[in-house]
């Protein structure tokens, strides 16, 4: 099928994620681990730009270390739906990082899901929702999600079974960005040699409310990847103690790691830890920001 386009070029704010929970139910046969996670939009984004009038095919990621191209998610994302829909033949793609690197906020996979959303709105053929969301897992179990306009999602299976939540209030976040990064397969890898001497940790059959509030979420709040990495890095366990120490009323690693985050009733709080913390940790970055109610826009001109 192929397919023109509506308009030449598309800017997306492409917004991490945090996991409010990630709970770890069992492995499949092909080896991948079944999750529950609770997906959170946040305001911290990239901001990426496809152009569909360039000359050729181009990549250019600025405030990220450069690598290849072709293993960048933001490329792989464009060159599957080009050869998925038959259109574009020429893009340009430029990324300007925010979004720290390799620390459980799906920076990466949040730009591919970007350009996606960027590339659909421009055809004049776009995909429906499923075929989209199918492409998309195609390239990572949490871009799904992030092509979403949905700022709060349970996800099960690695993550791409999603049901909508109703948003929450938005929170302050501070998230702590330590100097050394887990990679996924590490975290996953730890967490599967920790349960095979434990044995499997049953959850409860208990169930997040369809309209949930802040209490539902924090008495549910649980990374069941944090024990296995915090006995490898357990400067990432002083992390999260910090912020829980200094009011954080969630504070949890995201994803597989290595970035801490906690959540505060108020901008006010989350500075004043943010001051604290900064002091009495060097070597972590702190960032702060927020959860959100509603997704960015695809903006087209």
């Amino acid at each position: 099928m192929s397919a023109g386009a509506t308009a030449s070029a598309a800017r997306v704010e492409a917004q991490a994620k945090v996991n409010l929970f990630l709970r770890v139910i069992a492995r499949a046969p092909d080896g991948y681990h079944e999750l529950e996670t609770l997906f959170q939009r946040i305001a911290l984004a990239d901001t990426v730009t496809v152009r569909t009038s360039a000359e050729g095919r181009s990549l250019d990621c600025r405030g990220a270390l450069p690598g290849r191209m072709e293993d960048n998610l933001a490329w792989r994302a464009a060159v599957a739906f080009a050869a998925t829909v038959g259109w574009p033949t020429r893009f340009a793609i430029e990324i300007e990082k925010r979004i720290p690197v390799g620390g459980g906020l799906g920076g990466g996979s949040a730009d591919a899901a970007a350009v996606l959303r960027a590339l659909n709105a421009m055809a004049t053929s776009p995909l429906a929702p499923a075929p989209l969301a199918s492409l998309a897992l195609t390239l990572g179990a949490d871009i799904p999600y992030l092509t979403t306009t949905v700022p709060l999602a349970l996800g099960r299976g690695r993550g791409e079974r999603l049901t909508v939540v109703e948003p929450l209030a938005a929170r302050s976040v501070l998230l702590l960005v330590p100097a050394v990064g887990v990679s996924t397969a590490e975290a996953f890898s730890w967490y599967a040699g920790a349960a095979m001497h434990r044995g499997a940790r049953p959850h409860g059959s208990e169930t997040l409310p369809v309209r949930p509030s802040w209490s539902d979420v924090s008495a549910r709040a649980e990374n069941d990847l944090e024990g296995a990495v915090f006995v490898r890095r357990p400067e990432l366990e002083v992390l999260r103690q910090s912020l829980a120490s200094h009011g954080a009323g969630i504070a949890r690693m995201t994803g597989s790691g290595s970035v801490i985050f906690g959540l505060f009733e108020s901008h006010a709080a989350a500075s004043r830890a943010h001051a604290a913390i900064g002091a009495a940790v060097p070597g972590a970055q702190c960032i702060e920001t927020l959860t959100i109610e509603q997704v960015a826009a695809v903006e087209l001109f």
